[in-house]
């Protein structure tokens, strides 16, 4: 622990010489003393003399300046200050300090420990990641409980969630209660957490201010996307992976808001038909769109609509089957800023001067598994210096 605690030495420095003039002069006026005040200047020192801050000179500091510092340092930094002495103790179990918990890649006996931890510690608590992380469902039942009700981020992405059938709480009921206690979700990723299949997420009826859904790889009904879309106006950003049908895609259309689409499979046996491709045109502030068209049908439907994506930024293909005519429909999105194509071999790569030529707000293209000539590369950097143009052909 001595170790550990040495260590923090160099951390807590860094967030004084970043922080504590602007501290200062934000609350100097208000909350700082003489004595305060000139402790802190004091802190003005070279670089070599910021390695000798001392304790005394910390201790000096008022809670309120402490605090804005402590915010700054990371979570296992702040459980070491915890350590410190009973000022810091007090200090570290500010809620404030918790406003956003990252608890990513936790073995389930870790995650046990940390909802126990953190619960007195996260009345404030926006953001939770628990991405690939491993829990038993009580715990995170009874830490949404207690802790969701300021929650707006929720990420449970590739997330194993154990006991189901101790506790008898399947996915439906688990959505029950996300929907239950955290009100105030706008952005739930639940991409691939790995549950129970026999039954559905479906139940997010207490849920209307969403603006982001991840559930890619989710076990969710078409019915139950549809009645989350519906009741989510602000919907401005959608992920759910091959989950696919004309019915969903013209829900998609009545996002007025939407943004963002992550990778849509557009497949030749699939059941997306012209209804649910024309349905998309209705998408006008799409600024993002990513598609997987590995077994795209032959006709060129869906290329026609990005003439209608006018505010269209960023789009990224895999395995795209290009023809000269589809790229010309590619380049009419004039206000593109970011170009991905992934695994075009069968297409002239000296034909993608298409897009560097027509968009002139182009600033990367990303030319991946495309079996491109790196001397024609050469050329295009130099003809379109403006442009970012990264290849790998492995």
């Amino acid at each position: 622990m001595l170790t550990e605690l040495s260590s923090l030495s160099s951390q807590f420095q860094t967030a004084i010489a970043t922080k504590c003039q602007t501290l200062v002069k934000k609350y100097s006026p208000r909350i700082l003393l003489k004595s305060h005040s000139n402790c802190v200047n004091s802190m003005e020192l070279s670089s070599d003399e910021s390695k000798e801050v001392s304790r005394c000179s910390l201790s000096a500091l008022p809670n309120e300046i402490l605090l804005e510092i402590l915010k700054n340092l990371d979570l296992k930094t702040l459980y070491l200050m915890s350590k410190v002495d009973k000022r810091f103790k007090n200090l570290t179990q500010d809620p404030e300090l918790y406003t956003h918990l990252d608890l990513t890649y936790k073995s389930k006996k870790s995650m046990c420990r940390a909802f126990s931890y953190f619960t007195p510690r996260c009345k404030y608590l926006q953001q939770l990641d628990l991405t690939d992380s491993k829990f038993r469902v009580n715990g995170l039942v009874n830490f949404l409980n207690n802790c969701g009700r300021h929650l707006t981020h929720l990420c449970l992405s590739a997330c194993r969630i154990y006991d189901m059938p101790k506790v008898g709480l399947k996915p439906v009921l688990l959505s029950r209660e996300i929907s239950r206690a955290c009100k105030n979700l706008k952005e739930l990723d639940l991409n691939h957490c790995y549950c129970d299949y026999d039954e559905n997420f479906s139940y997010f009826e207490g849920l209307h201010n969403l603006e982001s859904i991840h559930f890619s790889g989710l076990p969710i009904s078409t019915k139950h996307v549809c009645k989350i879309l519906q009741d989510n106006p602000r919907i401005r950003e959608i992920n759910l992976g091959s989950w696919l049908n004309d019915e969903i895609l013209v829900e998609f259309a009545k996002c007025r808001n939407l943004e963002v689409l992550h990778t849509l499979f557009l497949e030749q046996d699939g059941d997306v038909t012209t209804k649910g491709i024309n349905a998309l045109a209705n998408c006008k502030n799409l600024q993002k769109v990513s598609l997987d068209l590995c077994d795209y049908p032959a006709d060129d439907s869906f290329f026609r609509l990005f003439s209608s994506y006018q505010n269209l930024q960023e789009i990224s293909l895999y395995f795209p089957p290009l023809t000269n005519h589809r790229l010309e429909l590619l380049a009419q999105c004039k206000n593109l800023k970011s170009f991905v194509l992934q695994n075009t071999k069968d297409y002239p790569c000296n034909n993608y001067y298409l897009i560097l030529k027509q968009c002139p707000k182009l600033q990367e293209f990303t030319l991946l598994q495309c079996d491109i000539n790196k001397e024609l590369v050469k050329q295009w950097k130099e003809r379109y210096p403006h442009v970012s143009i990264y290849i790998n052909n492995d």
